[in-house]
């Protein structure tokens, strides 16, 4: 029964070893970037430019979605984002890319400008994004802020909605603005360990709702946001054809 048994265990190892061969075979056809040491990324970024609308962002990018982070990847020194990447997925395309692709971004520096995305929390952040396409790896992207992540957010019949006020200095006429009841838990901002200076600035600058809330112990203060333009109509402002992707050889 022993020698049986040894041989059992033996015919086992080798038929794991064989699984774990091909997996690693498999996997190291369809790695992720993330997890490939080899995978050598793109850190020629563009300069920041100050656009006067969402055409002329346009007009630069190579792409432009709406796109929801996945994960990021960042290289911290003490504490703050020194270079790495964030991946998205494509919700909404509108030009040089197509619905669920995978967006990868670079950045790199400590500039405010840098285009670092926040952690992902709950089923990640949704970004109006325009990106110019590396001229090295395929799906690789650069932009910078604001212009790489303007926040969009759900309202409460599930209809996507470009944040207003944005970070940018751009003027969007009266009649685009709406009254929005927001459903997307990234419309909320916990306030509470700010100053009262501080969310008072805050909700000046994004129109944002005060709620308060308190239990035994402590009182909690949120900023909501409470305005917003519809993507239906921020698609005309782009003024952009439906244009499919391209790849690094065709630039």
């Amino acid at each position: 029964m022993i020698k049986i048994s040894a041989i059992k265990h033996s015919k086992y190892l080798i038929i794991s070893c064989l699984l774990t061969s091909l997996f690693t075979v498999v996997s190291a056809q369809n790695l992720l970037p993330e997890s490939n040491p080899e995978f050598q990324f793109d850190y020629a970024l563009p300069e920041p430019i100050d656009f006067n609308t969402l055409q002329e962002a346009a007009e630069w990018a190579d792409v432009v979605a709406v796109a929801q982070v996945v994960n990021v990847d960042y290289q911290k020194t003490r504490d703050l984002n020194a270079k790495g990447q964030a991946f998205l997925t494509v919700r909404v395309p509108y030009k040089g890319i197509d619905k669920n692709d995978l967006l990868i971004v670079s950045a790199k520096g400590f500039e405010d400008y840098q285009c670092y995305y926040p952690d992902r929390l709950g089923e990640g952040q949704r970004y109006l994004v325009f990106l110019k396409q590396s001229t090295e790896n395929d799906s690789e992207y650069h932009g910078f802020k604001p212009f790489c992540q303007l926040q969009v957010l759900l309202d409460d019949a599930g209809l996507y909605n470009l944040r207003y006020p944005t970070d940018t200095n751009i003027e969007f006429e009266e009649n685009l603005i709406k009254d929005v009841t927001y459903q997307d838990p990234n419309a909320l901002i916990d306030g509470t360990e700010w100053t009262s200076i501080k969310r008072q600035e805050f909700q000046e600058s994004f129109k944002t709702e005060l709620i308060t809330e308190e239990d035994l112990f402590q009182k909690y203060f949120y900023l909501k946001f409470t305005q917003g333009i519809p993507l239906s109509d921020i698609r005309p402002l782009l003024n952009v054809k439906r244009q499919a992707k391209i790849d690094s050889d065709q630039m």
